[in-house]
Formats: structure tokens, sequence, C-alpha cells
């Protein structure tokens, strides 16, 4: 193995993917680097890397979204729903770029201009599926794509599992929207379960085969979420997160909402810090284009209503 090791780096391989990277625009986050997600730690055998291709904190507070690629139109439309109602409450989406649940997933947050991850189960050079290439190019806009494989890895259908591996370990909370019990969704819930994730499933008819699997998995510990306004509450709790009505002026309970109301300026810094992490407010300055005076004051409000800290004078959205 060592020998066959050592060829294959005196081949000079190390250095042309190095190139492929820098051409492609990407970058090589290592296990030992501090932007490499904590939470990977959690798996056996986490990835030793990732190429990352867009500007973004892996990081951030996370839900991922998955099911079926045949998905039904009713669960198609409470992706795109949660998708989006995470995108207003500033939670990053992470899904896996798939047909059906998953593209539904990253469309929901692409509409409430938040920030979604792909993660690829090929190399990025590598465009799978291909109908989704519009898709993935307005996901880099305003979030990223991650592989743990080597440019020219194509999607080789048992890659996928260990692709499902990584999708589960950087949420935070993971979502099941509709799965017959043999889809790949299943085994995202059940890694996620082994690995303590706060794990939900999407509620869908007892009669229809792509439910089967999303429906027995609530038997086995997985909750059950039937209501997306009271997921995002129970997620967003005690996180400084303004919870944002998605559906009209009032949460689900019927109360009025108390969300903040935020000025450009505060939507801007807000917006940066949620997709990027933690930066200066010389970062900040450079990378809005607003005034010093306007960071400043930008900056006090988001504190005073618990929306960034601040730490070694960098802010970071909560």
């Amino acid at each position: 193995m060592c020998e066959k090791l050592a060829e294959f780096l005196s081949a000079g391989w190390a250095e042309r993917e190095d190139e492929r990277i820098y051409q492609f625009g990407a970058r090589f986050i290592t296990s030992q680097d501090l932007d490499y997600p904590a939470r990977l730690f959690d798996l056996k055998k986490p990835p030793v890397g990732l190429y990352m291709k867009g500007n973004v904190n892996l990081s951030l507070p996370s839900v991922a979204i998955v099911g079926t690629r045949k998905c039904s139109a009713y669960a198609e439309t409470q992706a795109v729903n949660l998708g989006k109602a995470l995108a207003q409450v500033g939670i990053m989406t992470i899904s896996g770029g798939a047909k059906g649940i998953d593209s539904a997933g990253h469309r929901g947050t692409l509409s409430g201009d938040g920030v979604t991850v792909v993660i690829f189960g090929n190399g990025l050079d590598r465009i799978y599926p291909t109908e989704n290439r519009d898709l993935f190019g307005m996901i880099l806009e305003r979030g990223a794509w991650v592989s743990e494989y080597p440019f020219g890895t194509n999607g080789d259908i048992w890659r996928f599992p260990e692709r499902d591996r990584v999708i589960a370990a950087m949420a935070a909370h993971v979502v099941i929207a509709e799965s017959p019990e043999d889809g790949g969704a299943m085994h995202t819930a059940r890694t996620a379960k082994e690995l303590g994730r706060d794990t939900w499933s999407l509620p869908g008819r007892i009669n229809e085969a792509a439910n089967f699997g999303s429906n027995k998995i609530m038997n086995e510990g997985v909750r059950n979420l039937y209501d997306i306004g009271g997921f995002i509450r129970e997620i967003t709790a005690g996180h400084g997160q303004a919870v944002i009505d998605f559906c009209g002026g009032d949460d689900a309970s019927g109360h009025e909402n108390n969300a903040p109301a935020l000025n450009d300026s505060e939507k801007a810094v807000y917006s940066l810090l949620q997709r990027t992490g933690a930066k200066t407010d010389d970062d900040i300055i450079a990378q809005t284009g607003l005034d010093l005076m306007d960071v400043n004051m930008a900056i006090m409000n988001l504190e005073a209503e618990g929306l960034i800290s601040s730490s070694g004078g960098r802010y970071s959205a909560l």
C-alpha cells in the first residue's frame, strides 16, 4: 500500500490537483483548518478534507432537507416551504442536489434569499444530475458546492451513501421530507440518529409507497414535523434568531410576530455575516460598500437585537 501511495504521489498528482483547484476557483479545506466543520468530527471516519467552491461558513446553524427523487407534489411543496422558512430566519440548508426533495429544499432556500449548500457525491467538476446545472449555478451565488472527492470523480452509485453521511454530520438538524423504505434518505436519517442529530420527518399518506420509510422512521425516535412554524420556533429558540412569519402576519399559534424590522444597512450586514461567517468591521465595510458610520450603527442595533455577537474584534451571526 505504501509503495502504491508513493508511486501515486511521485507522479505529481498532488501538484496537478492543486492547479485544478485553483483553476476551478475552489479551495481545499483540511481537517486541521479552522473553517473545517467541527460537526464532521462526530463521524467515525470524517473526510480528511473538503473541496469547496463558494464563500460561506460551513459551521453556520443548519438544517438538512433530504428525501426521494420521485417525490409527490405535496412533499415537494412542503420542502420548498421549509427551505424558504429557514432562509427567512437565517438558517442555512444542506442537501445533496438530487432531483426531487433535495432540489426543492435548495430552491425554497434560494427563494427566501437564504444560504444553501450542496454536498456532491462526485468531484466538483462533474455536474450531476445535469438537469440541475442552472440550480447549482444559483446555489453558488448565495451558497457553496462541497465534496470530499477529487476532481474527475464520477457519481458512482456507491458514493452516495458516503455523501449522505457528510450531509447528516454537517447539519445540526435533519428533515426527511418523503422517502420509501429503501430510499437513500433513510441512510441519512439513521446516520443522523446515530450521531445524535435532531431528526424530523414530514408525515405523508400511509397508502403511498413513497412515504413508507419517512412514516415508519417516526416509530424509531424521529420526530413528527407536522407544523413548519412550530419546527422553526423550536430550533431557533435561545439562539437569538428573528423568527419571521413566512405565511402571513401571525405565527401558527395566532400570536403576532415580534421579529425586529431591519433597515437596509442592517440587512446588508446581517446577510453578509450569515453567508460568510465572522468578519471585522473593516471586512464588513469592504464587502457591503457601506460607510463606517452606517456599519457601526448596524452592528450596534444587530447586537442589541441578539442577532449577532462579537469576539476578538470579529462579528458573527447567531
